[in-house]
């Protein structure tokens, strides 16, 4: 997808729309995930469903705690890689591991983004480029000082919606087969 038409536009909007919705709904990696997954056309698929349960550690920076990869990407590594459709078969079969390859190149270009545009994909680095400072999310004190941010300020939700835009943008680059959207 090298140009965007009119309805490769349209879907990567939605996904920037959901992706900033879903913040305040799920919070970063799940929101990213569900975005993307519900952007792609899987928005009731059972498989779906059971993945989304597995984002939710990753929530902050992982468990929270801001020192890891920044929910919205790691949400995004979870969709990007989802796509590809791999098998425990597949890391068995080392011939196969080109495919593998392919699939973190693909998650790194995302990530190359987010860097560009935030400055970073771990989550800690991310808030001190949006604000100055960062939050450890499993201190009570700091979660509600960081909520107070939040809710006033919409930034962390333009960092979801952007992560889940270049995600459906990529997967629709690398795996078009994989949207179930009906196409116009």
């Amino acid at each position: 997808m090298t140009e965007e038409s009119e309805v490769d536009k349209e879907v990567l909007d939605e996904a920037y729309r959901r992706g900033k919705d879903y913040l305040t709904r799920y919070a970063c990696a799940p929101g990213v995930f569900a975005a993307i997954m519900d952007t792609l056309g899987y928005e009731n698929d059972p498989a779906i469903k059971e993945v989304f349960k597995a984002t939710v550690g990753l929530i902050g920076g992982t468990g929270n705690m801001s020192i890891g990869t920044c929910g919205s990407m790691a949400g995004a590594a979870m969709a990007i890689s989802y796509s590809f459709g791999f098998t425990k078969k597949d890391f068995e079969n080392r011939e196969n591991m080109v495919k593998v390859m392919k699939a973190a190149n693909v998650v790194a270009e995302v990530g190359k983004k987010m860097q560009q545009k935030y400055g970073h994909i771990q989550c800690q680095e991310v808030q001190f480029h949006l604000w100055g400072k960062s939050y450890r999310f499993t201190n009570p004190e700091a979660m509600k000082e960081s909520m107070e941010v939040l809710s006033s300020d919409p930034r962390c939700n333009e960092v979801n919606g952007d992560v889940a835009r270049w995600t459906v943008e990529k997967i629709l680059e690398h795996n078009p087969h994989f949207s179930k959207r009906k196409q116009k």
